[in-house]
């Protein structure tokens, strides 16, 4: 089988995101799934240099496609296409592999498209607005609607796909429930796999330190569905009955000031300045720190408000942590009965009580959450998507 990979999301800034993260892992997983008679061609921008991990596939071809650069700049981006879309010659693959639709969804090919979830939908409107005026309120107003109506014309690419692969089942009913003009039958779920934590190394001296009293862990990003500022209200509810606990939120995100002053994050935690001492925001970490977190935490606590698959959920599990989290969208589907779900909107502060004064039920949690992430991985998701590229070309 000749597979077309899509490789470009390594490329620009989705490769920091989760569509390109969960390419990386799968074409790590990809060469213990091919069979003998298999070959790759994989599809690249010109104009910007070749990912590293594609040296793993040495007898791969490379097809390059040229850059888009007027579509990359300030408010022409809003409009125009980021991207020359993918369009395979004839010949050239059986099968292409797609985990971002805005890059192309060829219709002379077979293909089999990833779709992560439908938070642009879900969650439009809901982000605060900056208080500008005049020509600059016309002009950002202006904006949003053209990337909204951008953003549009990419879902409807999912409509060429021959075959959709959400990543759970909730971000496939999401999918069924909010487009129309989609098969069920031509979508399916396949779980994404397990990006472990490893700990290769010694933990730094700082991370020690931090680690070396109480604390609640959260690791990840700060737009508005993530809810960080509803776990800093709930840190706080909890700092009375526990005046040396902390809460250490882990992410990059966490630099960028002027959305976390759009989210209300600094009136919140300015309103309690004895308790602010104890929010610690240590940024981007190390494999070998972040795994040392999870193991010492008292719990991972994940407040997000929705999640197509709630991977820190399982990465939590992997390294050792109790996890509490809300039992909304794909959560319930991949944490089992391997974590403390919380009603969707009510307050997590009782269910963090209940697992500090617990010992017994933290260890029961860590154990639960080693079984439950043994039932995803890697090399399960490639081979799944493998079968249905196979199934499609055998057709």
């Amino acid at each position: 089988m000749k597979i077309g990979i899509d490789a470009r999301p390594l490329q620009h800034e989705t490769q920091y995101r989760g569509i390109g993260k969960a390419l990386e892992f799968f074409l790590l997983a990809l060469p213990d799934c091919l069979e003998p008679d298999d070959s790759l061609v994989f599809y690249l921008d010109s104009g910007l240099p070749r990912p590293k991990i594609l040296d793993n596939f040495p007898k791969s071809r490379t097809v390059k496609i040229a850059t888009t650069r007027l579509g990359r700049k300030r408010y022409f981006r809003s409009f125009l296409p980021s991207f020359r879309p993918l369009k395979p010659r004839a010949g050239d693959v059986d099968v292409i592999l797609q985990y971002d639709a805005s890059f192309g969804v060829p219709k002379n090919v077979p293909s089999v498209v990833t779709f992560l979830d439908l938070i642009p939908v879900l969650f439009r409107g809901q982000e605060k607005q900056r208080p500008v005026k005049g020509f600059r309120k016309g002009k950002d107003a202006l904006a949003r609607s053209l990337y909204w109506k951008k953003y549009l014309r990419v879902l409807e690419l999912y409509k060429n796909a021959s075959k959709i692969v959400a990543i759970s089942a909730s971000s496939r009913n999401d999918l069924l429930k909010h487009m129309t003009g989609i098969n069920p039958d031509d979508v399916a779920v396949v779980h994404l796999g397990v990006n472990a934590a490893a700990q290769t190394g010694k933990p730094g001296a700082k991370i020690k330190n931090l680690a070396a009293q109480p604390y609640l862990l959260y690791v990840g990003g700060i737009d508005i569905r993530k809810n960080v500022v509803g776990l800093l209200e709930t840190f706080y509810q909890l700092k009375p009955r526990h005046p040396r606990l902390r809460l250490i939120m882990v992410g990059k995100e966490f630099e960028l000031k002027e959305r976390l002053e759009d989210l209300g994050w600094f009136t919140v935690l300015d309103s309690q300045p004895a308790y602010a001492k104890d929010v610690i925001i240590p940024g981007f970490v190390s494999h070998d720190d972040l795994f040392y977190l999870y193991q010492h935490t008292e719990a991972f606590v994940f407040p997000s408000r929705y999640e197509g698959f709630g991977l820190p959920v399982l990465e939590a599990m992997s390294a050792g942590s109790p996890v509490i989290a809300y039992d909304n969208s794909s959560i319930p589907e991949v944490a089992g009965d391997a974590a403390l779900l919380v009603e969707d909107g009510k307050s997590l502060a009782p269910a963090v009580e209940k697992l500090l004064g617990d010992p017994a039920l933290h260890r029961r949690l860590v154990k639960k959450g080693h079984r439950q992430v043994s039932k995803f991985s890697w090399h399960k998701t490639v081979t799944d998507t493998l079968k249905i590229m196979r199934q499609l070309v055998d057709q």
